[in-house]
């Protein structure tokens, strides 16, 4: 009798309802927690839009006004950051948090699906990217620094914002490693040198460019520049910038997978 009590109640939870409810429920927790830390949600959102204002309207304004192309360099510069900043370090330090606090652990004793919590830090990564990369293409479509149509500022932000997905991955394999204070700096370490040799906010030296594609910054750069037709800026094809993030995010995936499954 207690025994198929159990089955009646197991099959109840795994049931297509119930599961996705716990989908739903994980990330509206998730993402609330997040959106009432100040400290995490405020410069994540703040931060990439104030600097484009000050470097793409105040100081390069006129130099835009005559090489719309530039406009449209330093737009995906900035909204590089915007998008990659929320998904890398909004993940791995909570992650790192939760495990030092042995949350995860009391996560996988729960009734839910495994893969909620997963799903939730993803999908929080990736809404923080969206609310971080708004206000910027609002500010630059207004300004009149964005000389694109319709169309190309559509598949430009769509460019952009699925490359905030390599950076979820990212932030899940550094969260998986370290601990949860020093999360951040190792997040910083990986972070800025690829912002800077990249190549995103100033050409690099001929001498420089054999470590350009290194970086999935420089990939998701030329993504954007595809998509928004600006062959200036364009130096690989656009379906090695694809195969690139793609084997970028599932090599940062299995490695965190990996990881949580020896040391939870």
């Amino acid at each position: 009798m207690n025994s198929m009590a159990l089955k009646v109640a197991n099959d109840s939870l795994l049931s297509p309802r119930r599961e996705l409810g716990a989908y739903v429920a994980e990330t509206r927790y998730e993402f609330m927690r997040s959106l009432r830390n100040p400290a995490f949600a405020l410069p994540m959102m703040l931060v990439p839009a104030g600097l484009y204002i000050l470097f793409a309207l105040c100081i390069a304004g006129e130099a835009i006004d005559k090489d719309p192309s530039l406009g449209v360099a330093l737009f995906v510069g900035f909204a590089v950051m915007a998008v990659s900043m929320p998904a890398l370090f909004g993940i791995c330090t909570s992650l790192a948090l939760e495990r030092d606090m042995g949350l995860m652990r009391l996560k996988r004793a729960q009734p839910a699906p495994a893969g909620t919590w997963l799903v939730a830090k993803i999908a929080c990564g990736v809404a923080f990217s969206v609310m971080s990369f708004t206000p910027m293409l609002v500010i630059a479509v207004a300004t009149g620094k964005l000389d694109l149509g319709t169309g190309q500022l559509i598949a430009l932000s769509a460019a952009l914002l699925s490359g905030s997905i390599p950076f979820c991955a990212l932030g899940l394999m550094v969260g998986t490693l370290v601990s949860g204070s020093a999360a951040p700096g190792y997040a910083n370490l990986i972070y800025l040198p690829g912002c800077y040799l990249s190549g995103l906010f100033f050409p690099m030296p001929k001498s420089m460019y054999w470590q350009m594609p290194i970086w999935p910054q420089f990939h998701i750069d030329q993504l954007a520049m595809h998509a928004a037709g600006v062959t200036k800026y364009q130096q690989l094809p656009v379906q090695v910038s694809i195969g690139v993030l793609v084997g970028y995010t599932v090599l940062f995936s299995t490695v965190a997978i990996w990881r949580l499954a020896r040391k939870g």
